[in-house]
């Protein structure tokens, strides 16, 4: 049995979480007066969907997760987090991260 690193034993579990707390921060996501948007609210499904099985991906098939693609979901997470949630904030940020105003 091959000696495994620290680093391949932490990066799945790294990546499952940041995929169902994205997907909770999203899915908990309050509207509090916004419009309703039908577009958008369809990409939050999806990507609440998505999320959620490309965690029970790594927990119940246990496949090789690349440092790679725990930095993109821990990226992810933290992008969700800086939006609050929202998806329409999330699709129109800018890259100093500030939201354009109306």
């Amino acid at each position: 049995m091959a000696e495994t690193g620290v680093i391949q034993n932490i990066v799945p579990v790294v990546a499952a979480f940041s995929y169902f707390l994205a997907a909770l921060r999203l899915a908990s996501f309050r509207r509090e007066g916004r419009r309703y948007k039908r577009h958008v609210s369809l990409l939050a499904s999806a990507l609440v969907g998505t999320l959620l099985c490309a965690g029970l991906e790594i927990v119940f098939f246990e496949p090789d997760v690349s440092v790679f693609q725990g930095a993109l979901a821990l990226l992810f997470f933290v992008l969700t987090l800086r939006a609050r949630g929202n998806v329409a904030t999330l699709m129109r940020m800018t890259h100093d991260g500030t939201t354009p105003t109306r």
